[in-house]
């Protein structure tokens, strides 16, 4: 528990006195956001506190459940939800029964309103309103450019692939919806003026439509102040056209997530892509100078140990700038948490939450019998040291290196991989 946080957070609702706080949950970051209503509610018992985003969507009513200082929990796409609860109250109604995604309390028992439809056209949705945010705290603390200010950005929602372990079609969708070109140009325009320099574009996959993507590049390289980026995209999707179009365009670096080095493994959770094309997108990407980040996961049902030496080989033939090797979570709703988790693990209160997600404290859930959440954790993170000490590949990271920030950085990050060996060398 932060308790330089919480005192913060205090000053802030003191000093703010909001009528309504929102917060976005994913499942690691749930049991926090209920701290934190409690936190409110302790301040102002008056303050309605609302609850959304991708775990929420999955479990809405057992949010309420396990958290009596959570008022409302929006499920689904949340724009048009959170402007009619706000109309409703303002109102000063207490029947919420006509608000579509939505979850509440009624005379103490918790209803659940029918499904909110998805935005048909989110080129209607006004551009996020970052005058109300103090975007100079906003700064990139990552490989890409370190200390820049920095934004997100959404140009698409939706994807059609519901992998096995995803679960953003929850919110998103299971099928694509564009932004258009002249929308995205606005919303970018208007963050440079702003003085931001690099943006983050969240889509799950940013090059699903290539003549799209191809007209965003043109639009950006035509632009004389341009900002850095980075973005995520299917290895299916990438090309050496399509790599040296995203150079030009002001790309730093891109991120695909390839998972497993099994191809009965890809198979199972429907990845549906080809460890050839991993291979090929990548080499693409290194050819036309871009950086790459690609992430794997370990412990999937059918894992063994012979598969998952194969991720860790798949990832050093690949040889990305930077690899991340993940123990799996089964997040709700997704297959892997439907039809591979044991009933008798699923959480039923919010510290029963707090156990079931790996962090550098809790073990975490495995799916497979003969290896431990622990035992899972544990090869991940050795993958990951792996990794990165390789004297090749840390000699390649030194070449990157231009500033003492960029030095400093890169040193954190081999002190951070050697202090978690010793952790476990020492079982601390």
């Amino acid at each position: 528990k932060d308790e330089a946080y919480d005192r913060e957070l205090k000053e802030i609702v003191a000093s703010f006195a909001p009528s309504i706080v929102g917060i976005s949950v994913m499942t690691p970051s749930y049991p926090r956001a209920v701290e934190i209503c409690d936190l409110i509610k302790s301040y102002d018992g008056g303050i309605v506190t609302v609850l959304g985003g991708h775990h929420v969507s999955a479990v809405g009513m057992e949010v309420l459940e396990q958290s009596p200082d959570t008022d409302f929990a929006v499920m689904g796409e949340g724009e048009i939800t959170m402007h009619e609860l706000i109309q409703a109250l303002e109102s000063g109604t207490s029947d919420y029964s006509e608000i579509n995604g939505l979850a509440w309390r009624e005379n103490g028992k918790i209803r659940v309103n029918g499904a909110r439809e998805l935005i048909e056209d989110i080129n209607t949705l006004p551009l996020p309103a970052r005058d109300l945010v103090d975007m100079d705290r906003y700064r990139l603390h990552s490989y890409i450019d370190f200390g820049k200010k920095s934004a997100t950005m959404i140009t698409t929602r939706g994807c059609p692939f519901k992998c096995a372990f995803c679960s953003s079609w929850l919110t998103m969708g299971s099928r694509y919806r564009f932004r258009s070109v002249e929308s995205i140009m606005q919303e970018i325009k208007e963050l440079v003026d702003s003085g931001v320099d690099h943006i983050v574009f969240e889509d799950d996959t940013m090059a699903s439509k290539r003549d799209r993507i191809m007209a965003i590049c043109d639009a950006l390289i035509a632009m004389p102040n341009r900002p850095t980026w980075y973005c995520l995209t299917r290895v299916d999707t990438m090309d050496y056209e399509l790599a040296g179009k995203f150079k030009e365009a002001g790309c730093k670096m891109v991120n695909f997530g390839i998972e497993s080095g099994s191809p009965e493994i890809l198979k199972l959770i429907g990845k549906k892509i080809s460890l050839d094309r991993a291979v090929e997108a990548i080499s693409a990407c290194r050819k036309a100078g871009l950086r790459t980040q690609c992430s794997f996961i370990v412990g999937f049902p059918i894992d063994t140990e012979k598969t998952m030496a194969m991720t860790y080989d798949i990832a050093k033939k690949i040889n990305p700038t930077i690899a991340i090797f993940f123990p799996l979570t089964p997040y709700p709703c997704t297959r892997m948490f439907n039809e591979f988790l044991d009933k008798s693990l699923l959480p039923h209160s919010v510290d029963e939450w707090l156990s079931y997600i790996m962090t550098d404290n809790k073990s975490g859930i495995s799916l497979i019998s003969d290896y431990t959440g622990e035992e899972i954790k544990a090869i991940a993170n050795k993958f990951n040291r792996k990794f990165f000490l390789r004297p090749l590949h840390m000699l390649d990271m030194l070449k990157t290196v231009h500033s003492p920030t960029d030095f400093i950085r890169l040193s954190r990050g081999a002190i951070y991989l050697l202090m978690g060996y010793f952790k476990e060398l020492f079982g601390r």
